[in-house]
């Protein structure tokens, strides 16, 4: 079996579009597991879409997209939103499991 490797520019769209979905789906507030139900899928899928994955059926990001108002392709987007967007999935994560420090020696 021939395998056969997207060209870098698109896969580079494809990561685009994964953190624009990402951005605008912690913006309204919905977990992956809720999106997912929202679009007939699973949460794995939302995770792949998110991570820009080439392999997910196209009808299913279409559907993501539709849900959050997002166009299909990064570049229909406004520029400033688009900006916007992308700078909240370069902000770190939360961190876990957090405890307080005890300063009492």
């Amino acid at each position: 079996m021939v395998k056969y490797n997207i060209p870098r520019r698109v896969a580079k769209r494809l990561k685009t579009l994964g953190k624009l979905i990402s951005a605008t789906r912690r913006e309204r507030g919905f977990t992956q597991t809720e999106l997912a139900e929202r679009a007939g899928t699973s949460r794995p899928t939302i995770n792949r879409i998110e991570s820009g994955n080439p392999n997910v059926v196209w009808g299913t990001v279409m559907t993501v997209c539709w849900l959050l108002d997002l166009p299909t392709d990064p570049d229909l987007m406004d520029a400033v939103r688009r900006a916007e967007l992308l700078s909240a999935t370069n902000v770190k994560k939360r961190a876990r499991g957090l405890q307080e420090l005890d300063d009492d020696f």
